[in-house]
């Protein structure tokens, strides 16, 4: 592989990523004394229904901090921390072994987590920012996602981000709509 055609790295370095398509929204790369917000997001309802056991959720988002494949970052919407996403190296996940994806590609999961910023296309624009930084990236050729078919309001977010559905699949987290963005 020529040198610019290098593999991006499994975890990103960025300490923040944002792009001026969606001025309002910036990812901050997420550091431990985040985890009392991650904390208080995973209780609330709407969070604690796909994001469960709270305590679990919780020790795998704080294992990420320091994990060499996964990159975690808080949503900062209007200038305050809204949710979390995190980005990973799908490619290296031995789940996804097992399907066919091209070489790079990289996953997306979120939460918006305040109750006052739901339905305000922070999500979406969040999933967006994400997928153009990575696709921007060198090599990397796919960003895909795998929201719950019974989760209206997550495959939305992920449509408005212009991702496109593909197919179900069967996740260790139950069934999945596969959706993807391709490098163009």
């Amino acid at each position: 592989m020529p040198a610019s055609q290098a593999a991006p790295p499994r975890k990103l370095k960025d300490r923040r990523i944002a792009r001026p398509e969606h001025p309002e929204v910036a990812l901050r790369a997420m550091a431990l004394g985040d985890l009392r917000q991650v904390m208080r997001w995973l209780a609330q309802p709407h969070v604690a229904a796909r994001w469960h056991p709270a305590s679990a959720a919780l020790a795998e988002i704080a294992g990420q901090v320091e994990a060499p494949d996964v990159s975690p970052f808080i949503i900062v919407a209007g200038g305050q921390p809204v949710g979390y996403l995190q980005i990973y190296a799908a490619t290296g996940d031995p789940f996804w072994h097992g399907h066919d994806l091209p070489h790079e590609t990289f996953g997306l999961d979120l939460f918006v987590g305040e109750p006052d910023a739901l339905r305000r296309g922070w999500g979406s624009a969040a999933l967006a920012v994400a997928a153009a930084h990575l696709l921007g990236m060198p090599g990397v050729a796919r960003v895909q996602g795998d929201p719950a078919p019974d989760n209206p309001a997550s495959l939305r977010c992920f449509e408005k981000a212009g991702f496109t559905r593909r197919e179900t699949i069967a996740t260790p987290d139950g069934p999945a709509i596969y959706m993807t963005i391709e490098r163009s």
